[in-house]
């Protein structure tokens, strides 16, 4: 097909898909009218072509190798989840949880601390925490809309941060922009960690969710939702279609011998597992240091063994232990694979809706908005702006790293020619695909913390939207004076962290009074639950 400029018409797939999702609250039909919607654009708007142009997208997606690999790693995770519950082993922590955490402050500091301690992968990130805790936030009261909120917030920004295959992901745009701006007096590892201070989204996300679970000074929607399960004891609100029950789908888990083991073995086996994958294909690059083992390593490789052990160490409880027969183990992998069925889904749609925004050619849409002669100043909140549309619209942010990382360093150098000024564009492009997922309801991401949460999709992204624009606007104001001032972005930070704070107390207590809430609500956080 000849390459054609479709302009503002790039625009109408994620509209028409993030416009449905929140009028219908379905989101499998929704990101497919997206498809459709791009496929008979690009077919010269013949709808039967379009329809065959949309079908073949999604088969190209998922018969893409990596797309593949990462829907197989899924399943496999899936019938891992469903040995976890129907030993007890989700049942048995639990109950050694209820020891433990007196408090609701411990349960929402624990997750949180699990969501960083799971960075390998974004996606690992939600499927962990979200089993470990998901239990124990019902009972000890905490919304689905909270959980899924730290589940989702701390997936990517630990990610982007911390050890994983998004670190290497990082270094290969890096290293495109470098090249594509002529640089050559940096290396991409070099850039790469120069850059991290300015993934301002990251780093202040983080920090806001541990402020908010230690505090609870919940402000918008998410107040309503904590006081709902606060007072009611409504994991859910009365009209959410949650997008996984574990006890729907797998049946009662069988109480036989419900043993801690028998959660801690088979994600003790994955992790390591994974840690063992991403040495191993990366092993040719140990004397480099571990950073170049990272950007060298098979990661999709290592997180499919993983899943593959957790799974089978699952499978080698249940028959080993004797809790399940022969025919129950079977029935349960097969419940867990229908239970990521949904997840595999969404997955393939987000691709495929990604690929078509691409071909309508959404990014030089929005980038030919910019121009080509702005002043430096306003450069980093502009291409967070971007960052953020390109994310939103297209549900991922892998992919506007890819389109926004190169551009922005090659802007950054033809302004300023400072090599220095030119790499912490990498950290604003970054942010911004980060906060544009999380407010996307089309996200992968934002889907998965959903499903593992057990939570309604648009009441997590409604009550999580808040939290995101928040750290979003205040990221804004230290990009836009970085870029007149040239003040060091780890003077930057802790201003920004202490503007969170007092716009979260603020917003906490003009919430207080709007919705008519106890102005001790915040206590709760201390309070045992009974």
């Amino acid at each position: 097909m000849e390459e054609v400029s479709y302009g503002a018409l790039a625009l109408i797939p994620p509209i028409i898909s993030i416009a449905l999702c929140f009028i219908t609250k379905q989101v499998l039909i929704s990101m497919f009218a997206g498809i459709l919607a791009g496929g008979i654009i690009l077919s010269g708007y013949n709808p039967f072509a379009g329809l065959s142009y949309s079908l073949n997208t999604l088969v190209t997606n998922l018969g893409d190798p990596g797309n593949a690999n990462l829907v197989i790693f899924t399943m496999f995770m899936g019938v891992g989840i469903a040995f976890i519950w129907r030993l007890g082993g989700s049942f048995a922590l639990a109950e050694a949880a209820k020891k433990k955490f007196k408090k609701r402050r411990s349960v929402c500091l624990g997750t949180w601390g699990l969501g960083m301690c799971t960075s390998i992968n974004d996606c690992l990130v939600a499927a962990v925490d979200g089993n470990v805790f998901r239990d124990i936030c019902k009972e000890y009261r905490i919304s689905s809309e909270k959980f899924s909120y730290v589940l989702d917030s701390t997936a990517a920004p630990s990610a982007a941060l911390f050890i994983s295959d998004w670190i290497a992901y990082q270094i290969g745009m890096i290293g495109q922009g470098l090249d594509a701006a002529g640089i050559t007096e940096i290396e991409p590892m070099g850039a790469y960690v120069r850059s991290i201070p300015f993934n301002m989204y990251s780093i202040l996300t983080l920090l806001f969710v541990g402020f908010l679970m230690y505090t609870g000074m919940d402000y918008g929607p998410m107040l309503k939702a904590e006081v709902r399960c606060l007072e009611k004891g409504e994991f859910t609100s009365p009209t959410a279609s949650p997008m996984l029950d574990v006890g729907h789908e797998l049946g009662e888990a069988k109480m036989t011998k419900p043993m801690i083991s028998s959660f801690v073995l088979p994600i003790v086996s994955a992790f390591a597992t994974i840690i063992f994958g991403i040495i191993w294909t990366g092993r040719e690059y140990m004397s480099q240091g571990p950073l170049a083992v990272l950007e060298n390593c098979d990661a999709s490789a290592a997180l499919l063994w993983g899943s593959f052990v957790l799974a089978a160490v699952g499978i080698i409880i249940a028959l080993v232990s004797r809790i399940l027969t022969f025919r129950e183990t079977c029935d349960t992998m097969i419940d867990g694979l229908k239970l990521m069925t949904l997840t595999g889904t969404i997955l393939v749609l987000a691709w495929s809706l990604g690929e078509i925004t691409k071909q309508l050619g959404l990014a030089d849409f929005v980038v030919s908005l910019v121009g080509d002669s702005i002043p430096f100043g306003i450069l980093p909140p502009i291409i967070m702006a971007f960052s953020i549309l390109i994310a939103f619209a297209t549900g991922t942010s892998w992919g506007t790293m890819a389109i926004m990382t190169p551009l922005a360093i090659e802007m950054a150098y033809a302004i300023t020619g400072d090599v220095n000024l030119t790499i912490g564009m990498s950290g604003a492009v970054l942010s911004g695909a980060i906060l544009g997922d999380h407010a996307s309801p089309v996200s992968d991401t934002t889907v998965m913390a959903s499903i593992f949460s057990g939570a309604d999709h648009i009441d997590h992204v409604g009550t999580q939207l808040p939290y995101s624009l928040t750290v979003g606007g205040v990221i804004m104001v230290l990009y836009l004076i970085y870029g007149y001032t040239k003040i060091s972005p780890f003077i930057l930070l802790p201003i920004g962290f202490a503007a969170l704070c007092l716009i979260a107390t603020f917003m906490h207590k003009y919430c207080i009074k709007k919705y008519n809430i106890n102005p001790n609500y915040a206590d709760s956080m201390t309070k045992a639950i009974k």
